[in-house]
């Protein structure tokens, strides 16, 4: 038997680790997964040490109130690790704890295979040394890191993006004349980014009220939970959906105002013309700019290498410049058609499907 301790710490990571564990599992019948993840992974046999709830967390002030958690959470898994017998540390992405884990994990003698490269060209070049030392095997899931990391002598290989594992994102497009009279909105799915972003989402939903009375607005849930947040909201503005359907609404509205992170490359496959906004504490805003190192901020024009969508940060996040940027989006043609033809083009970018067994025939490749 193949015992892996896996580790992810947000709901993308979880969405992944879950079907890497998955093709993990058909390629070899015998292993046994440990470590962290939430209900998607916890399906796929996953014990689970604490709820990925407690971990998703984002922005330094965020982490800083939990920073005694963290501790003991790490103090967890290290002793798991020492106790397990484990082939295998796979981290997915979520670099600030996992990079320490990493290194436990290699003190051990416990190969480290490192699942979603850490977005470090980003933000976090001072990790890559880290990185080096400690992971023995790294999946990157964009064609450029490729490069990037194995110039800094990382043991990198391209596997894919597992968005493309998900039939919904390998679709063709609904062009414009063919979606819905509806805007629709991802604020976010950790609680503190929807409180953030909550007081911006009401103003955005009063304006478009105004201005395009004959379309529905549509605000899309994470969980059910969520909806407690949006209800007065809905109170308010009857053309107001709350949708825990996140991908439908992608891939039939006419146009979207999502929050920085994955979900802008959701978008992208799912041809929804977008601008993208992100609101967070003064410490974390303050620190990020201290910290990141590249023009843009969204998937969409980093991986386009120019400005495609528009991006509304903190205090340039108001209402009235994000709804006057969607309707041009949706009244010009022409910029339309653009953003979906520069959508095609990061498609076929990111390569064919089959990360997530791409990956699960690396780490066991490596294991034999």
């Amino acid at each position: 038997m193949k015992r892996f301790f896996i580790l992810a710490g947000e709901p993308s990571g979880d969405i992944h680790g879950a079907r890497l564990m998955e093709e993990l599992r058909k390629q070899d019948d015998d292993v046994e997964f440990i470590g962290i993840g939430g209900d998607n992974m916890q399906k796929q046999g996953l014990d689970s040490l604490i709820s990925l709830e407690q971990m998703s967390v984002v922005g330094i002030s965020e982490v800083a109130k939990k920073i005694l958690f963290f501790r003991e959470v790490m103090y967890l898994c290290r002793n798991t690790l020492k106790s397990g017998n484990f082939d295998a540390l796979i981290p997915i992405d979520y670099p600030g704890f996992n990079l320490k884990l990493s290194a436990y994990a290699k003190d051990m003698n416990i190969p480290v295979l490192y699942y979603i490269a850490p977005q470090l060209w980003a933000w976090g070049k001072n990790r890559t040394k880290k990185m080096k030392e400690n992971v023995d095997l790294l999946m990157a899931v964009f064609p450029f890191e490729l490069d990037f990391f194995g110039n800094l002598g990382i043991n990198t290989v391209f596997v894919g993006h597992p968005l493309l594992d998900i039939p919904d994102y390998n679709n063709s497009f609904l062009p414009r004349e063919e979606r819905d009279l509806a805007i629709a909105i991802f604020p976010g799915s950790r609680k503190q980014e929807i409180q953030k972003h909550l007081g911006l989402v009401k103003q955005i939903v009063k304006r478009f009220n105004t201005r395009l009375p004959e379309y529905e607005i549509r605000i899309a849930l994470s969980k059910a939970d969520d909806r407690k947040y949006y209800r007065k909201i809905a109170r308010d503005f009857p053309k107001l959906v709350l949708s825990d359907k996140p991908k439908e609404l992608m891939r039939t509205s006419m146009a979207g105002i999502v929050k920085t992170g994955t979900s802008n490359l959701e978008a992208a496959l799912s041809g929804l013309p977008i601008n993208m906004f992100y609101k967070t504490t003064f410490l974390s805003y303050w620190f990020g700019k201290l910290t990141v190192n590249i023009e843009h901020l969204s998937l969409i024009n980093i991986l386009s290498d120019k400005k495609i969508i528009n991006e509304y940060i903190q205090y340039n996040a108001k209402a009235e410049p994000i709804v006057n940027d969607i309707l041009d989006i949706i009244q010009d043609e022409k910029r339309y058609a653009r953003i979906q033809d520069t959508y095609r083009d990061i498609r076929k970018m990111l390569g064919e499907n089959g990360a997530s067994e791409n990956a699960a025939k690396q780490i066991l490749n490596f294991l034999q």
